[in-house]
């Protein structure tokens, strides 16, 4: 598109600041140390993840066939294969970051591949209502967000999709999440996790000279799992779609958070500050980070 000329290359001599950094920080700084200053955690894989990964890959696949192609030659793509093999994929990667360790059963795979055909089903059936190839314009897909916080400070994202709507000279910035039965108010709640999407819009925002006021941010939700009783009908959809405040008080009080964590691990030459951080739990240590002390 036509911004992606203003992406900079990504100088080596920087530090990154991305969101799953500030998010394990706000959880727990003492896992924080451990995992981006200790290298202590070992990454670890799950059906979850892999499952997530997939269902990214294959989404924006058939939106990038749809409207860079023809909304004909999307439908004509077998989704239900294509995500096969996206598991697959994850799969074999998540084994090999694991030293070969598997992490799942081809029962569970199964059920999960099970779960995501119903999803496709039901996006495919539905598409018009969430896609709409008259009033939208897939403008990015896994657009890179690399912007300057301070001096050799770097705040780095990945932004899922990116949508423009010409009849309103608007944007909306998109986070796929996958879901066994969708958000409840504990999720839409929870400031550390709606974080992400509002951050997205700030620096997205900076990066692309865009006022903030045009630009939308939304969770699209996919969920595995629909109660087939369920007493209203929007419970049975595959979809949830949900719009956190992300309004100037907001974003202020979340910079000021990412600022803080900043001045917190980050001395005056850019450089992580090697000390004991200490855990947010009142009884002196979370379940996470007690698992690696």
């Amino acid at each position: 598109m036509v911004w992606e000329s203003k992406i900079k290359q990504q100088p080596s001599k920087n530090v990154h600041i991305s969101y799953s950094s500030l998010s394990t920080y706000n959880k727990c700084p003492k896992l924080w140390e451990l995992m981006y200053l200790r290298n202590q955690v070992p990454f670890t894989q799950n059906i979850y993840t892999c499952f997530g990964t997939a269902m990214h890959e294959t989404i924006q696949e058939w939106l990038t066939v749809m409207y860079h192609d023809k909304v004909k030659a999307a439908n004509d793509i077998d989704l239900n294969k294509l995500l096969y093999a996206n598991m697959a994929k994850a799969y074999r990667q998540g084994r090999a970051q694991m030293k070969g360790e598997h992490f799942s059963s081809s029962n569970e795979l199964t059920q999960f591949w099970l779960d995501g055909k119903h999803i496709l089903e039901f996006l495919k059936k539905k598409r018009g209502g969430y896609f709409s190839t008259k009033s939208m314009m897939l403008a990015g897909v896994e657009t890179l967000l690399y912007q300057d916080i301070k001096p050799g400070v770097k705040f780095k994202g990945l932004v899922d999709l990116v949508f423009y709507h010409p009849n309103t000279d608007s944007w909306t910035i998109m986070d796929i999440k996958t879901s066994t039965a969708g958000w409840r108010d504990k999720q839409k709640k929870n400031p550390n996790l709606t974080a992400q999407v509002v951050l997205y819009k700030e620096f997205f925002s900076r990066q692309f000279d865009i006022p903030k006021e045009k630009i939308d941010v939304q969770f699209f939700i996919v969920k595995r799992r629909v109660p087939a009783d369920a007493e209203f009908a929007s419970m049975q959809r595959r979809v949830q779609e949900f719009s956190p405040n992300a309004g100037p008080r907001k974003t202020k009080q979340i910079l000021s958070s990412m600022n803080n964590f900043i001045d917190n691990v980050l001395d005056s030459n850019g450089k992580y500050v090697d000390k004991e951080y200490q855990c947010n739990s009142p009884l002196g240590k979370c379940f996470e980070c007690n698992k690696y002390c």
